[in-house]
């Protein structure tokens, strides 16, 4: 199990270790990967009960399983008893990897460990993402000057959104030196008006400057979907934090999720009361599912939201 908060940086590593078995047996291994659904499990246990038949090593890689945790009634028992029954066999060059966010309880992490390997794989810190994207331009013939990168690695972008923008980068401003200017959706300051200061506002409550961020957000032009995500994102991390403050967790939230210390901070002072998280969650699936499904105006339905979680 491989657990980390970038899934860009877990999927590098997956990519290794599939060079690394590719390299010992001079051959390609057959990997069949699978995505977060509900069939998971069944799915899971009749691939881990079979042996490839088009190649000397089967890799089973499985992203984000949604039954790692207690979301799904029985998922937890079912996957230590798959778990346990595949530890048992014989099967030959058969292996199992998953990739999470976080790690799953403990109960679930003694079977992992008992059976297999556990393996964190460590965020950036900010002078290292900085290397990381300096040394990504230069691949694409690009420099960058010192406040873009900032604006780059404090952006509270996550890696994929990163590669993707400094691909963009490459394509539109080759030989360039980037600047600010040329940054798409990433402010040098992430106090302006953008979607961060949309969040914050509604971490506290505040719904002028609510209304005011998402404003400037719609007027520049920002995808409403991506709005939506970016809300769901801060709403379910506020969540977890809060889950962990009742469980008495205070001192380890910040190595426990992965995240910055200053992020659970603000996450703590939010003026969001736990008892309305469910009815949030609930607003954010209706208006996600309104945009993407009917001719609603989108722009009203996310006004209407941000007054929701406000007021």
């Amino acid at each position: 199990m491989l657990w980390g908060p970038e899934d860009y940086l877990i999927d590098g590593r997956v990519a290794e270790i599939l060079q690394t078995l590719a390299k010992q047996d001079q051959n390609d291994p057959e990997v069949i990967s699978l995505d977060s659904s509900e069939t998971q499990l069944r799915e899971l246990d009749q691939l881990l009960s079979e042996v490839s038949l088009f190649a000397f090593r089967r890799v089973v890689l499985v992203r984000h399983p949604v039954w790692l945790g207690k979301s799904k009634k029985g998922a937890p028992k079912d996957f230590e008893k798959i778990i346990k029954e595949f530890s048992g066999q014989d099967l030959g060059p058969l292996h199992l990897i998953l990739t999470v966010n976080e790690l799953p309880g403990k109960k679930l992490l003694d079977v992992i460990k008992a059976t297999g390997k556990v393996e964190e794989v460590v965020g950036l810190d900010p002078r290292q993402l900085g290397q990381w994207a300096s040394s990504e331009l230069e691949k694409r013939g690009l420099k960058i000057n010192r406040e873009a990168l900032n604006a780059l690695t404090k952006s509270n972008r996550d890696m994929y959104y990163l590669i993707n923008e400094i691909e963009r980068l490459a394509l539109c401003n080759p030989g360039q030196t980037i600047t600010v200017q040329e940054l798409t959706g990433i402010e040098q300051n992430i106090t302006d008006l953008n979607i961060f200061k949309l969040t914050d506002a509604l971490l506290r409550k505040n719904t002028k400057q609510a209304l005011k961020a998402l404003n400037f957000l719609l007027n520049k032009g920002e995808p409403v979907t991506l709005i939506v995500h970016m809300v769901s994102r801060e709403m379910l991390f506020l969540g977890k934090v809060q889950a962990l403050v009742a469980q008495g967790q205070s001192a380890s939230i910040a190595k426990y999720l992965g995240k910055q210390q200053f992020r659970v901070d603000k996450m703590r002072r939010s003026a969001i009361d736990p008892r309305d998280m469910a009815q949030i969650f609930s607003r954010l699936a209706q208006v996600d599912f309104a945009i993407k499904n009917t001719s609603q105006d989108n722009n009203f339905l996310l006004e209407t939201l941000v007054i929701d979680i406000c007021e």
